[in-house]
């Protein structure tokens, strides 16, 4: 389990005994609720971790840190910008409302590093004045109703039962007395092997997923080809009844159902019973055999050459598994990224197709990189329930807006992914502009059709009203350009 409050106290008490005029350096955040931060004290610098994630939330000085994927994550370039060169002035630990509160501050400018730690888990980043700068955490925004701009206000308290149990729980940490910190890196040692095992275990489990769906798809296929492969026999037979028939046509009778015929072979003279169609006649019924003969032949050809195909996907995936199991945690951590796609998501090679934006409450919207990008977007990432934009009738770039499963969008998000779909498209600059939109589900990729060009049905149009301060807030969102808050 996470870090008990008796736990988080102790940390938070020694961060604010050592830490405190520590000045911020450098600031990373490879997963949605984990982030490092680079803290300088006289003689060394010391890296902080905040992770919010469920079970493994902790407060804790890091022995290593996760890499991070090539696109930052907007809350790691707000990070970078608003905290470098600010010193650490208090720790907080509300109690009550499972929150740690990190005060930072440079001349007369405060900002506030917030870690809730309840369900579902976050970071903020605040202003002076306790407003969202920005914020992080997979569905933490809509669920606390916090976005860019909102007051924050502390989580709920738990109650006093919750806070009775709590606080009677022991404290684990383990201090050695020739640690700088010890309380939190003995934090680190209870819960940092556990999360790095942890993710190793999900991303083995995201890498290995399209390879177990392709081994069970084309196993099973196999059986089938198999099966079509070894339809030989019955092929001969078939071309062994056409010649029969063929040599007897003098004795077959129209409308007969059945006829005994005798066969030499090389194992002697034998009497065979042939069913005939009594709508067919002898011809016919002769053609018929050899025309199944044929028909058959041609597919335990096409068969075998589809066996070997498919033999070669389950052994190219058999060896993928196999590899996959055999990475040890380094390797496997090193390809964090795959943890910010969406369960049941391929992700891409070489980085992520989209860049993402920030809009109201939270929400994420991905906006497509390029035509092949666009493609990956739809076709690889986006779930068939998510939202899908583009602007209407012009090229641009594909919108998704990710949604959980029979979730409605709001209409502001709905407004702010709008507003990106015209801005990446022929319709930059225009002060207004026509808008589809519809469930990744009914958009399709037509069989040879240029990257990115699609089609789609069960679309809803409406026209927008470009508001610059939207799409300025909305663009900032990426760039980490904070910009004045109301």
């Amino acid at each position: 389990m996470s870090l008990r409050p008796v736990e988080f106290e102790e940390v938070v008490a020694e961060a604010a005994a050592r830490l405190v005029g520590a000045v911020a350096q450098k600031a990373w955040c490879p997963l949605p609720r984990l982030a490092y931060l680079e803290l300088r004290v006289p003689g060394r610098s010391v890296v902080l971790c905040l992770c919010a994630e469920g079970e493994l939330s902790r407060l804790s000085v890091a022995e290593d840190r996760f890499p991070t994927p090539g696109e930052p994550a907007p809350f790691q370039r707000w990070l970078r910008q608003e905290l470098t060169g600010f010193k650490l002035a208090a720790a907080r630990y509300l109690e009550e409302s499972r929150a740690v509160v990190l005060e930072f501050e440079r001349e007369d400018v405060r900002r506030r590093l917030v870690m809730e730690v309840g369900a579902p888990g976050g970071l903020l980043l605040l202003s002076d004045n306790h407003r969202v700068l920005m914020l992080s955490g997979e569905g933490f925004g809509p669920r606390r109703n916090l976005y860019p701009g909102a007051q924050w206000s502390p989580p709920e308290p738990v109650s006093a039962e919750a806070l009775a149990k709590g606080r009677a729980q022991p404290s684990r940490l383990e201090p050695k007395e020739e640690d700088a910190l010890p309380r939190l890196q003995a934090a680190e040692r209870v819960l940092g092997q556990k999360d790095r095992t942890s993710r190793a275990d999900a991303i083995r489990r995201r890498l290995a997923q399209p390879y177990r769906a392709r081994l069970k798809r084309s196993s099973r296929t196999l059986e089938k080809v198999r099966a079509e492969a070894q339809r030989g026999p019955e092929a001969e037979k078939h071309r062994e009844v056409g010649e029969l028939l063929a040599q007897n046509l003098h004795r077959l009778k129209r409308g007969a159902s059945q006829v005994t015929l005798t066969s030499y072979t090389e194992a002697g003279v034998e009497e065979v019973q042939v069913k005939l169609d009594p709508k067919r006649t002898p011809k016919e019924e002769a053609d018929w055999h050899f025309h199944q003969y044929r028909r058959l032949l041609r597919g335990v050809e096409q068969a075998r050459h589809r066996e070997a195909e498919l033999a070669r996907e389950v052994a190219h995936a058999q060896t993928a598994l196999t590899q996959i199991e055999a990475m040890d945690d380094a390797a496997l951590l090193a390809q964090a990224e795959v943890l910010q796609v969406t369960q049941g998501e391929e992700g891409p090679k070489g980085g992520l197709p989209f860049k993402e934006y920030v809009g109201h409450g939270g929400a994420r919207i991905w906006v497509g990189r390029g035509s092949e990008d666009n493609d990956q977007l739809t076709f690889k990432v986006a779930r068939p329930w998510h939202l899908w934009l583009h602007a209407r009738g012009l090229p641009g770039s594909h919108v998704v807006v990710p949604l959980e499963k029979n979730a409605e969008v709001a209409q502001e998000v709905l407004l702010d992914a709008a507003h990106l779909a015209l801005h990446h498209s022929g319709a930059k600059g225009e002060p207004r502009g026509e808008v589809s939109y519809m469930p990744v589900k009914f958009v399709r990729k037509q069989k040879g059709a240029a990257p990115g060009q699609v089609t789609y049905a069960r679309e809803k149009t409406f026209v927008v009203r470009m508001e610059p301060e939207r799409l300025e807030r909305l663009l900032k969102s990426r760039h980490g350009d904070p910009g004045p808050l109301s």
